[in-house]
């Protein structure tokens, strides 16, 4: 992290770290958001930046979703595995209820094997990930999007690299995302 100041954090969480998504122990990802739940970031981020704006009490933020606001981010990116190293346990809460606990929390999955050595911790660097990314994407096949999202075929059953691409009016515009999440 101190190598990189294009690094916000590094967190045991990954977001989308479901039973059917992840596979590798050892991979590491850089992601545009703040993943919460067992994260750490540099001592001189959190005294010069964090710190003095930290929500107090009387505020109805939530310090992770405030942590998460592109006016703190900054545009800086986060470090997260493919499979997570920490778990939420609570079913209730102020902003936890059991029905979104089992909904989101449960088919996450959480590593099991002990010592795991990290890959290519050196490709974290942003000049180098971005080199990591542009490699993956040129090996890529673009799904075929005449195919409905919805149906089997959409995703290939042969192993490779596969793209897609969805289109975005501005930052705030997820209509697309969550059409192929859903």
């Amino acid at each position: 992290m101190e190598e990189d100041s294009s690094l916000y954090c590094i967190s045991a969480w990954n977001d989308q770290g479901y039973k059917h998504t992840t596979h590798d122990p050892g991979l590491l990802y850089r992601v545009d958001t703040m993943p919460g739940l067992g994260w750490l970031l540099g001592r001189k981020l959190y005294k010069e930046e964090l710190e003095p704006k930290w929500p107090t009490p009387d505020k109805l933020w939530d310090w992770d979703m405030w942590m998460r606001t592109d006016y703190m981010r900054k545009g800086r990116e986060c470090v997260i595995p493919d499979i997570s190293r920490t778990f939420h346990f609570g079913k209730s809460g102020t902003n936890m209820n059991p029905y979104f606990h089992d909904r989101y929390f449960k088919n996450h999955i959480l590593n099991q094997i002990p010592d795991v050595v990290m890959k290519d911790t050196d490709k974290m660097v942003q000049e180098k990930y971005e080199i990591v990314i542009e490699n993956l994407l040129q090996k890529a096949v673009p799904v075929d999007h005449s195919v409905p999202t919805t149906s089997d075929a959409f995703i290939p059953s042969a192993e490779g690299i596969y793209v897609v691409y969805i289109a975005k009016e501005n930052a705030a515009d997820w209509e697309s995302w969550i059409v192929l999440a859903s």
